[in-house]
């Protein structure tokens, strides 16, 4: 327990100071008179979320509370509010608090209710999707507005062509000790890896300021009238959505302003995420990304309801967390506990905390977002990557957060199309020739759809179907229009489609129809047929099919191009027939003949096997087990003229699968002893029979070869 104790203490310093540099953040210039409000509200978002992520956090040392990227956002949102208000009003209005300490808790508690329904729905892995200069365009953009805020924590107003010379108005020892906080922790932390640099660059400066103080004469009550230090914390002046004043909301103003609360999740999400994902790798600890967004949901919830502000996971605190020794979530709930003892027994404490260096930690979190994101990031993004990174930061520089934010989330989405536009949506495409349903046929048929399998035309189509990738295909089929009578389309590995790609299909359909093309579907989801028949697409239409899966598609064309050989070979000698009717004859007076009842089963898998067969008439297929549940999936079919079973005559291994007659069937058995047999007494047909079988197996192999060709 003493880790756990020691711990929660160091992230309880920690947050303290994070705590007061944010409410200074969102609460200078013309709030900073109740910058007092802005510190309850840090301090009990920070308990809030310290308490609750310790409790469904699945990282046990993850530690939450108000963080760089949603303040700078809330900071530049209520710097908006406050000079509308005081436009309207002037500078003592009575809304002007009011008003803002509304935001500050709404925005938590909607920014909390979107992060739980996205947790909820499983959907933090489509929050990973958006692209990563659209990330880093965000990241930067937080850190500009950090940057400009530090400087106006330390100036009072906003930064404008007198920068400079406000600046020189400062006071000395503010300023100096602002530059050297940030100049101190860019360096150190950049020197030195270790998660105790920053709290100790924090103690030191502190001790520092207050030494330059006392040398300089400075009692605490000139250094806060000077506006070094602030002012004590008042809990009595603490509220919440429960106790605050709702008449002297503007409420205009807030709703106004209701889509910053979606800009605010969207960079809210992103961080989590990211700071997840970092936690896992720097820790070697497996995390549960969408049950951070509902633990972080849930607790910016509460927060929000209690009077904190919007927060999330911190990577740097809870990497300290862990290495000061924390060992369970007990760590983050002492941590909790201290800031509540401290905010009860001795709030004076807090106003000891000197202004200068809350602003130099500010500074170095944008100074650091900037280098990292535009300087760093230089060396992981293409070109055009890069270019997007910059335009992002640079829309909300001069819009503004929640434009520069839609900026950003539009560029992902036209990445996003162009990426999907670039995309193969036809993984690979074949003619009757070169792929084969899993039907074996007799050498005749085999000869002929490799002569005339070219009229067949089949894409196996992936991916996401919209109007730009469903083009494609329409192309393709377009491109071999003279040439083609069937255009199979199998669409297992497609995962969705919308309704401009119905638009092209129908297009497709209608193309077909008027070339005298069969359209064949293979594979739909209930998800594209779904979608199919909604934009009254035709399934059912002549001239288009519909099956199960590719080889069901395939068997039916091919069984289509077979029908013309028997029409345009009527009374024509066989093309290459395996054996001529006495030959038959005398097989089937040598070995056994058996006939099968439909349904009947051949062999089982796992029998022993010694034998082959020779399908006189009829129709097998092979069966493969899957389960214990009976599921099973054909293999291969087995038609008139076929063999099949020769590997066990040949190796004896165990039958590998069910043979099973699909209709009536009658087969010839060879068994080893019989071959033999016939090798003796028939040498020629014997010959045959073996040229056969290795033709037969040949020809699977080159098909079998042929297709993961294609698939390359």
């Amino acid at each position: 327990m003493l880790p756990n104790i020691v711990a929660g203490a160091v992230t309880a310093f920690v947050a303290l100071a994070f705590a007061g540099s944010f409410a200074q953040l969102i609460f200078c210039g013309p709030l900073e008179p109740f910058v007092g409000s802005a510190l309850l509200a840090a301090l009990v978002g920070s308990l809030v979320l310290l308490y609750v992520l310790s409790l469904r956090t699945s990282l046990f040392f993850s530690v939450g509370g108000p963080d760089a990227n949603p303040s700078a956002i809330l900071a530049a949102t209520l710097a908006l509010i406050t000079t509308q208000v005081i436009a309207s009003e002037g500078r003592g209005s009575p809304h002007l608090l009011t008003t803002v300490l509304m935001f500050v808790f709404l925005s938590s508690v909607g920014c909390g209710v979107i992060l739980q329904g996205i947790g909820m729905r499983n959907w933090g892995r489509y929050v990973r999707y958006i692209p990563y200069p659209v990330v880093g365009g965000f990241m930067a953009g937080t850190g500009y507005l950090l940057l400009i805020g530090s400087y106006r924590m330390l100036t009072g107003v906003r930064i404008a062509p007198d920068a400079i010379e406000r600046l020189a108005m400062v006071n000395p020892l503010a300023s100096v000790t602002a530059v050297l906080v940030a100049a101190g922790l860019l360096f150190f932390t950049r020197r030195i890896q270790h998660y105790w640099v920053i709290p100790a660059v924090l103690l030191c400066s502190l001790g520092l300021f207050h030494a330059a103080r006392v040398a300089l004469g400075v009692d605490i009550t000139s250094a806060r009238a000077m506006g070094l230090l602030p002012e004590p914390l008042i809990l009595g002046t603490w509220k919440n959505v429960f106790n605050i004043d709702y008449a002297n909301v503007r409420w205009d103003i807030l709703l106004n302003h209701a889509k910053d609360f979606i800009a605010m999740s969207v960079v809210v999400a992103i961080g989590i995420l990211i700071n997840t994902t970092g936690l896992e790798v720097a820790s070697d600890c497996e995390a549960d990304a969408d049950r951070e967004l509902r633990a972080l949901g849930l607790a910016n919830v509460l927060s929000g309801l209690a009077g904190g502000m919007v927060g999330l996971n911190a990577f740097n605190r809870s990497m300290l967390n862990l290495h000061a020794g924390a060992a369970s979530p007990w760590a983050a709930r002492f941590a909790a506990l201290f800031i509540g003892a401290l905010m009860l027994f001795a709030p004076g404490a807090i106003g000891y905390l000197p202004k200068p260096v809350l602003t130099g930690l500010i500074a170095y979190l944008g100074i650091g977002l900037l280098t990292t994101w535009t300087i760093e990031a230089r060396k992981r993004m293409l070109g055009m990557e890069y270019l997007v990174s910059l335009l992002i930061l640079v829309g909300i520089a001069l819009l503004g957060v929640v434009q520069g934010v839609t900026l950003g989330i539009v560029i992902a989405c036209l990445s996003f199309i162009v990426t999907l536009g670039r995309s193969a949506t036809i993984k690979y495409s074949f003619n009757g020739e070169t792929r084969r349903s899993n039907v074996e046929r007799p050498a005749e048929h085999l000869a002929w759809l490799r002569t005339h399998g070219d009229v067949l035309h089949g894409f196996v189509l992936q991916g996401v179907l919209f109007f730009g990738t469903a083009n494609h295909v329409l192309e393709h089929v377009r491109a071999n229009l003279g040439r083609t009578r069937y255009a199979l389309l199998d669409f297992r590995l497609v995962h969705g489609a919308d309704g401009s790609a119905t638009l092209v299909l129908n297009k497709l359909q209608r193309l077909c129809r008027g070339a005298g093309i069969e359209l064949i579907f293979t594979g739909l989801s209930p998800q594209i047929e779904t979608v199919l028949r909604r934009s009254s697409f035709e399934l059912n239409r002549p001239g288009m099919h519909c099956f199960s899966d590719l080889d069901h598609g395939l068997e039916w064309c091919e069984d289509a191009l077979i029908a013309g050989l028997a029409v345009s070979a009527a009374g024509a000698p066989r093309i290459d027939g395996f054996l001529e009717p006495d030959e038959r004859r005398e097989l089937a007076a040598c070995f056994e003949s058996m006939l099968l009842p439909a349904g009947a089963r051949l062999a089982a898998q796992g029998d022993a096997s010694e034998s082959m067969f020779l399908v006189e008439s009829g129709h097998l297929s092979v069966y493969l087990h899957i389960d214990d549940q009976g599921t099973s999936k054909r293999l291969r079919s087995y038609g008139e003229g076929t063999i099949l079973g020769e590997m066990g005559l040949y190796t004896h291994a165990p039958r590998s699968a069910d043979v099973v007659a699909d209709i009536e069937s009658r087969v010839l058995r060879f068994t080893q002893s019989r071959v033999q047999e016939l090798e003796r007494t028939h040498p020629a047909l014997a010959l045959k029979l073996h040229r056969h079988v290795v033709c037969t197996l040949a020809e699977r192999l080159r098909a079998a070869n042929e297709e993961v060709r294609l698939m390359l």
